[in-house]
């Protein structure tokens, strides 16, 4: 019991000053997990439906064994087993023995602020010099008058040139995942990380990216040290 509640305690201090980004629980043994079963994301934005298939994706290619989340949920929905919040260690462990999965991945969008346009105004100053001249006469040698053109100093001019000028501010997304154990309902990894993007899901796609990039690397470096 010690032991877990150092491990929540590391957790939310990781998580909280964002580094490491990604936490891996010491005492598991994840040689045992097999099969990762891909839960929906706590999410409502439309714009990030489906964020949970990025992290599918990226699992997938590093070489771990899902159960994407439309199968995983169908039957599910078969069993009249809901997985909305908490998630308790009876429901997981049902899970577990219903999809052949070992652990889940579920997660949540923390922050999300859409892409957006705005205006702002260009002043653009302009300073014109232009010579002034000036007719004036002169007598020549032989007594006879001539005119002629002289500069007399500098006009200067200044203006200003406003102009509105658009600009657009990316999407930025916040995105917290968790691997949890079936049989105890254990948090055994958990990830925290943000991007930004002019389209959200390029962000998501992002995180879900480096993060499962991170439990991959943590791992190894795990095995290594053994």
């Amino acid at each position: 019991m010690k032991k877990m509640v150092w491990f929540v305690a590391v957790l939310a201090l990781c998580l909280a000053g964002c580094t490491p980004k990604t936490v891996l629980s010491q005492t598991y043994d994840f040689n045992q997990m097999k099969r990762i079963g891909v839960m929906s994301f706590s999410n409502e934005r439309r714009s990030l439906k489906g964020v949970e298939n990025l992290f599918a994706k990226y699992l997938i290619e590093s070489g771990f064994k899902v159960v994407e989340r439309a199968q995983l949920e169908s039957i599910l929905q078969e069993h009249n087993i809901s997985v909305s919040g908490y998630l308790s260690a009876q429901t997981t462990r049902k899970i577990g023995q219903i999809l052949g999965v070992d652990v889940l991945l579920v997660g949540e969008i923390s922050a999300y602020r859409p892409a957006r346009t705005e205006l702002a105004l260009t002043a653009t100053r302009r300073v014109e010099e232009k010579p002034v001249y000036t007719q004036d006469v002169m007598r020549l040698p032989d007594g006879s008058y001539a005119g002629y053109v002289r500069n007399v100093g500098t006009q200067v001019s200044r203006s200003t040139d406003v102009r509105p000028t658009e600009y657009t501010i990316n999407s930025r997304v916040a995105i917290i995942a968790k691997m949890v154990d079936v049989e105890t309902a254990e948090i055994v990894w958990i990830g925290s990380d943000d991007d930004s993007s002019s389209s959200a899901l390029d962000a998501a796609d992002n995180i879900a990216r480096r993060l499962v990039k991170s439990f991959g690397k943590e791992l190894a470096k795990r095995e290594k040290g053994k």
